[in-house]
């Protein structure tokens, strides 16, 4: 099951990048030991993104997920 550590939109990409790596950092911050899930990045949209740690993900290996709708 994923844990969810942040979920969050953006205006600018500035934002997205300093809001992004402080979401990665305090799912490390979560990861515990080797069994630990990795991180997994979702852009579910254009302006909205989640961090989670995720069992399907590696211990120490960020996956990225892109679900953002396509025209």
């Amino acid at each position: 099951m994923k844990q969810v550590i942040a979920d969050f939109r953006v205006e600018r990409k500035t934002e997205l990048y300093e809001t992004l790596n402080a979401a990665v950092a305090a799912a490390y911050d979560d990861e515990l030991d080797d069994r630990s899930p990795g991180v997994l990045v979702t852009r579910h949209d254009f302006d909205h993104f989640s961090v989670a740690l995720s069992p399907d993900v590696p211990f120490g290996l960020i996956h990225e997920h892109d679900q953002a709708r396509r025209n």
